[in-house]
């Protein structure tokens, strides 16, 4: 009986020893998935810029397409909430209730024309920006299909 009350003593301390590191590997490992869709969305603007020639908001012209992908929450991920938001130039994240990460683009004028954009944990979007002529030269982000409305931050 005392090895059996010992074992579980045991299993219970290094439980609680591992806990932290567990759920900071899961934090990293969500971030590090978020950055590389922000640096994605990142070089598909640029790209446009870059390459391409811009067009009126109605005329179909180039365009780059972007697949996101949040992980669900799990033992090796975090859940989260990416957004990119035209009226503040913004791209930005937020994991599992820490403090929000937002990006501004260098040099690229984000539109979102249906208002802020969202992909939260456990989904996908196709993203697809286009370059347009109005009022400036901007990239146009849409999302099709999937995620969610409002909020994230």
């Amino acid at each position: 009986m005392i090895r059996v009350v010992l074992a579980v003593l045991l299993t219970v301390a290094l439980l609680a020893a591992v806990t932290p590191a567990i759920d900071e590997g899961r934090e990293r490992r969500t971030a590090i998935h978020l950055d590389r869709a922000v640096d994605r969305i990142d070089r598909a603007a640029r790209s446009l810029r870059a390459h391409e020639d811009p067009t009126a908001p109605s005329v179909a012209g180039a365009r780059r397409l972007v697949s996101v992908r949040l992980p669900e929450r799990s033992w090796t991920a975090m859940s989260a909430r990416l957004w990119i938001d035209g009226e503040h130039d913004r791209i930005g994240y937020r994991l599992d209730g820490r403090r929000t990460r937002r990006m501004r683009l260098r040099g690229i004028d984000l539109r979102t024309p249906d208002g802020r954009i969202v992909v939260d944990g456990g989904s996908r979007r196709r993203l697809e920006l286009s370059l347009v002529r109005d009022d400036g030269v901007g990239v146009v982000v849409g999302g099709g299909g999937g995620g969610g409305g409002g909020g994230g931050g």
